[in-house]
């Protein structure tokens, strides 16, 4: 009986002993994990933007603008006690197949355009209006009939009135503005 207790009293410093292990590499590896420094971003968007045109290297997301056909709020439910309880995340942006267009394809694009923006590369006046750049959000994309959805969530609530306000705008804004030349009689 005394070599079992002894056995187990090992086996209990052993796995002591490798928890401790595990949750100070843990705690080490997610202190190294923090936000990656611009040349960082600079290094990951020369590594996914490699193939992605000019275009959607420069507005992301917003190159398929026209292609925008909804915007909706994007909510989640929870429970507290018996009490169904809905927030707002963020939106849920429907958008048009095209043809060249994949899910991986827009999750690439995004990753590139957000990896240039971060690093500082790309100052252009539409990260105003662009739900895909604000600091702190996820974007994710499926495949739905007859097009895409992009899910935008945020960490917080005033993040997420600020994803669906900018997702908004998109749909009441044209992509390209459009001028009538005056008829001559």
């Amino acid at each position: 009986m005394t070599t079992v207790a002894r056995t187990s009293s090992v086996i209990t410093i052993v796995v002591v002993a490798a928890m401790g292990g595990v949750s100070c590499a843990s705690a080490l590896a997610s202190a190294m994990a923090g936000p990656p420094s611009a040349a960082q971003q600079a290094a990951i968007g020369d590594d996914i933007c490699a193939g992605v045109p000019p275009k959607e290297r420069e507005m992301g997301l917003l190159a398929f603008r026209d292609g925008i056909v909804s915007v909706a709020p994007l909510t989640a439910d929870s429970f507290v006690g018996k009490s169904k309880v809905s927030h707002t995340e963020g939106a849920i942006i429907g958008l048009r197949a095209a043809p060249g267009i994949s899910v991986p394809w827009l999750e690439r694009v995004n990753s590139c355009h957000v990896s240039l923006v971060n690093s500082g590369r790309l100052a252009g006046d539409q990260a105003a209006l662009d739900p895909f750049v604000i600091p702190k959000t996820t974007v994710g994309a499926t495949a739905v009939y007859a097009g895409y959805a992009l899910y935008v969530r945020g960490p917080n609530y005033d993040v997420a009135r600020e994803i669906i306000a900018r997702s908004s705008a998109l749909l009441s804004a044209p992509a390209h503005l459009t001028t009538i030349s005056p008829r001559s009689p």
